[in-house]
């Protein structure tokens, strides 16, 4: 509310009418609290934790900067040098030939998984190519990783959904879907990116075994809060049901919006 001498205040009202037997209001009574402390103590809170974010996502830049240009290209190398080695040795034995075959496997193995994590901590596609892209690449990279079905499907999306709306619903995408492929033993996902007027709509659902939804709230664990606090900050909001036996759905909401 605006106050007489201009200042703003937060309150929070409550209040119920009593009514006599005819059904005539008799009496109001309620409460209004002032809150304004309160409220400016959660805008400091959430400053600081957009701030925290922002530093996460350059951390995670860094990093995957550093495992695709340094650490990917150093085990590309060698696995070239392991198969050069390997036909220079044209006469060695059967055992050494096929010992040198087995380390090349495993480092174009670690290779492939580098550049996969390099991907999952800074996705190129979401970059270059847009959220669409960047959430179909991840569903098809986790779902060769952990061996789960994932149906990735999208529905007017708008072309061009401002970078840290796409780098929210990306990362709430990741983390749903880590957490589902963890502890619902689920073998099959749907995802589904679909726009809306000016809102985006996220949806990840599976069939697994589900979870106390309050009681995982309240313990406060990392990956809901920081879905919650990311959508917070564009203006989003997060909703999910789950059941136990009868499976887990997330729901994230964003506007589209210049943010």
């Amino acid at each position: 509310m605006v106050r007489a001498d201009g200042t703003h205040r937060w309150v929070t009202a409550r209040g119920e009418a009593q009514r006599d037997s005819a059904g005539q209001i008799v009496r109001l009574r309620g409460t209004v609290q002032d809150i304004t402390e309160r409220k400016r103590a959660e805008e400091a809170v959430s400053s600081v934790n957009g701030r925290l974010i922002e530093a996460q996502e350059a951390e995670r830049a860094r990093i995957a900067r550093d495992l695709h240009d340094d650490i990917a290209q150093r085990l590309a190398l060698l696995t070239m040098a392991l198969g050069q080695v390997e036909r220079l040795q044209p006469d060695s034995s059967g055992e050494v030939l096929s010992s040198l075959d087995a380390l090349q496997k495993q480092a174009a193995e670690i290779t492939a998984d580098v550049q996969a994590l390099s991907h999952e901590l800074h996705s190129p596609r979401l970059l270059h190519l847009g959220v669409v892209a960047a959430m179909r690449g991840f569903c098809e990279e986790l779902s060769g990783q952990k061996n789960v079905g994932i149906d990735f499907g999208h529905e007017n999306v708008p072309a061009s959904v401002p970078p840290d709306v796409s780098l929210c619903l990306f990362r709430v995408l990741q983390e749903a879907l880590h957490n589902g492929v963890r502890h619902s033993r689920a073998p099959h996902f749907d995802v589904h990116l679909r726009g809306a007027g000016d809102v985006v709509h996220l949806t990840v659902r599976d069939e697994g075994v589900g979870f106390d939804v309050d009681a995982a709230s309240r313990r406060l664990g990392l990956g809901l809060t920081s879905m919650r606090e990311r959508l917070k900050l564009v203006g989003g909001e997060l909703v999910i049901e789950s059941q136990s036996k009868r499976g887990t759905t997330v729901l994230a909401r964003a506007p589209v919006r210049q943010s």
